[in-house]
């Protein structure tokens, strides 16, 4: 293990601690906390990741889970509006999943698109009939170009963020924005529950970002933040437990011990849905300054 490594930002990031095999490492700079080494664990993203949630990451089931917590997406979709983005305005949304974002922005009136790597989440997108392909954003040709391309709760599972945002911005329009959402680890939440975050879940988050990390990242890009607020989120009774009983963090026993609670969670009691005020979500929207 080493006891320095290089940041995206090219400062030395000390390291910070471990969880499981993972060691995380927290740059002395923009203080972004990050896994390395880091593989690439695209085959995490299949059909369990979307229904289940089995192995202490992903979603009890995508679609449900997304309809419990769509306030915050139409949320976005008012800023974007407000920003005049509205009927007609090009909308691509990376890492769409099974589409359920594309679909809000559609009924708003954008004409809107998403880019998922997932083979299993593109399947399940097509036949919900959501305008989502297979694809890697790296792959994305400069010539496609959007008004608005929307990074949720993605930018934290991507190997080479710092490249990502570079190639994103040249599909942009002029005028465009980015809009992103990350876990934050400059959360009052984060910081209290130290390393028993929920959020500190390697191998799916490979960074963790806070306000200060992500400007610095998007600075260096050329992008300037507009917007920036620090959300919570609504949830299923069922998805907060499965959050919890999967966790890493979380000792064998009290996974035992908790078990006793699965006959509830599955039933009608599960899809109770509970308003989370956590406030340990930042989402920014950017724009291109050089």
């Amino acid at each position: 293990m080493n006891n320095v490594t290089l940041c995206v930002c090219n400062s030395q990031a000390p390291f910070y601690f471990s969880i499981r095999e993972f060691n995380m490492y927290k740059c002395q700079k923009c203080t972004l906390i990050f896994v390395s080494p880091r593989s690439n664990a695209a085959d995490i993203y299949n059909k369990d990741y979307f229904s289940g949630a089995v192995h202490g990451f992903g979603f009890v089931n995508y679609e449900e889970d997304k309809v419990a917590s769509a306030g915050y997406l139409k949320m976005y979709l008012r800023w974007l509006s407000a920003l005049g983005f509205a009927k007609g305005s090009s909308l691509l949304d990376v890492g769409a999943a099974n589409g359920f974002f594309v679909n809000l922005a559609d009924q708003r009136g954008f004409r809107s698109a998403g880019i998922e790597l997932s083979h299993d989440g593109v399947i399940w997108a097509k036949k919900l009939g959501r305008n989502v392909s297979q694809a890697d954003a790296m792959d994305i040709s400069p010539n496609e170009k959007f008004d608005v391309i929307t990074v949720l709760d993605v930018l934290e599972h991507i190997n080479q963020p710092n490249e990502f945002i570079s190639k994103v911005k040249n599909n942009l329009n002029p005028g465009g924005v980015l809009l992103i959402n990350v876990p934050n680890a400059g959360s009052l939440f984060a910081k209290f529950c130290g390393k028993a975050w929920h959020s500190y879940v390697p191998p799916e988050h490979l960074f963790y970002f806070n306000k200060k990390s992500l400007s610095t990242i998007l600075a260096l890009n050329g992008f300037e933040i507009i917007k920036a607020k620090n959300i919570s989120k609504t949830f299923k009774l069922s998805y907060i437990y499965k959050t919890i009983i999967n966790s890493p963090q979380i000792s064998i026993k009290l996974r035992k011990f908790l078990g006793f609670l699965n006959p509830i969670m599955i039933s009608a009691f599960g899809e109770i849905r509970v308003y989370l005020p956590l406030f340990d979500n930042l989402t920014v929207i950017a724009k291109v300054i050089k």
